[in-house]
């Protein structure tokens, strides 16, 4: 780790403290250097001073009995209690010794910081590994101890109740939205947002991973909570999730799966997640919390075949497609969906008198030849709907 990082620990140092660094490796072979020229050679002085695990000053007349060796102060450098290298300051060593402290914590912290991001980032790809695994995983075929030993080994109890969410920042801004997917100027924004998802869902009870740049999958834990955990705990952690992301000028729009008691289950959680998410972003309903049991009706539409979906999409909203207020019917037709037998509720919403509805009504039946009183006639059209919206 440090034979990485010596030379930029050098050459900032150097910046800030106008004194030639080196840096050298537990055997004192000078591994990066301000003077490039020093660069394999045997530093003297941090013999001793690694031997010693102390401060060691070297001054004129001593350096000029060592070869290559120049005045000045030297320091071990030490990750995890164990000496593993050290720093020297050339110069006067009575006056760059009042840099040797500050630069030698300077190095260790530099070093620990690598590490522990390193460490981070083998973490946060063996459980991005993980959900790839739960994503391919073919119930009845594959083996789900294997999928159980994966989620064990990264310190999770696979048999917790879980729901998979999965999260897709956007913005209305173009300008924060280009920013958010650039490939390096996002990083920061992005890892941003993970930490934010990771405080709200913390490890090991839940989990959370990368998909792609600019989306998140986290197993949420339901814990012991009773009821439906969308309308409680989960529910608010995607709810303040949302306000985090609206303070950094982003929206944030949420696909909730099915309710997952094993490694199994999380398979179907996350596809259901997904369907969640493209269902409700089709209804053109980015910004909101779209959950699958919501979706029914439109996640078995997905499985007509699509070539026979459109064809009966087309056919049935065709003679509304060629009206010119035909959007305005087709709207007319949602809302009574939302309140059916409640003609009285539907033209309030729509804020006409009820006899322009039975108007509109009766208009809809001309151009489709659907009576959408009747519930067969209003269930047709509604499939066909929906399979136009999914279809596009």
């Amino acid at each position: 780790m440090l034979r990485r990082f010596a030379q930029v620990i050098c050459e900032t140092t150097h910046d800030i403290i106008g004194h030639h660094v080196l840096v050298t490796d537990g055997n004192a072979v000078i591994i990066g250097s301000s003077d490039p020229s020093r660069l394999f050679t045997v530093h003297t002085p941090s013999v001793e001073c690694m031997r010693s695990r102390a401060e060691t000053y070297t001054d004129r007349e001593e350096a000029g009995r060592m070869e290559g060796v120049k005045p000045g102060v030297t320091l071990p450098v030490c990750l995890a209690g164990e000496v593993v290298g050290s720093i020297a300051i050339a110069g006067d060593h009575r006056e760059v010794a009042r840099y040797g402290y500050l630069v030698q914590k300077q190095a260790e912290l530099f070093i620990r910081e690598q590490v522990i991001q390193e460490s981070a980032g083998a973490r946060d790809r063996a459980i991005q590994e993980l959900t790839a695994h739960i994503a391919s995983f073919a119930p009845g075929n594959d083996d789900p101890g294997i999928l159980a030993t994966m989620v064990k080994e990264l310190g999770f109890e696979p048999d917790t109740p879980r729901i998979c969410l999965i999260l897709e920042p956007g913005s209305v801004n173009p300008a924060t939205l280009d920013r958010l997917n650039d490939p390096l100027g996002g990083v920061s924004v992005r890892s941003g947002i993970r930490e934010i998802i990771k405080n709200i869902f913390p490890e090991p009870a839940s989990f959370c991973s990368s998909l792609g740049q600019t989306r998140f999958a986290v197993f949420a834990s339901t814990g012991n909570e009773a009821g439906d955990p969308m309308e409680g705990s989960l529910g608010e952690g995607c709810r303040r999730c949302r306000e985090n992301l609206e303070g950094m000028g982003l929206t944030l729009t949420v696909g909730a799966g099915s309710l997952a008691w094993t490694v199994e289950d999380l398979h179907y959680s996350y596809g259901d997640a997904w369907k969640a998410l493209t269902i409700g972003i089709k209804k053109n309903e980015s910004g909101k919390i779209h959950r699958i049991g919501d979706y029914l009706m439109e996640d078995l539409l997905t499985t007509v075949n699509v070539k026979k979906g459109r064809r009966f999409a087309s056919k049935a909203l065709s003679g509304l497609r060629k009206t010119p207020d035909g959007e305005e019917m087709l709207h007319t037709f949602k809302v009574w969906c939302l309140h059916p037998c409640s003609p009285g509720v539907v033209a309030k919403e729509l804020n006409i008198h009820r006899n322009t509805l039975h108007y509109r009504i009766e208009k809809i039946r001309k151009a489709t030849g659907y009576d959408i009183r009747s519930f067969r006639d209003a269930f047709e059209l509604f499939m066909a709907v929906t399979l136009e919206m999914l279809h596009e």
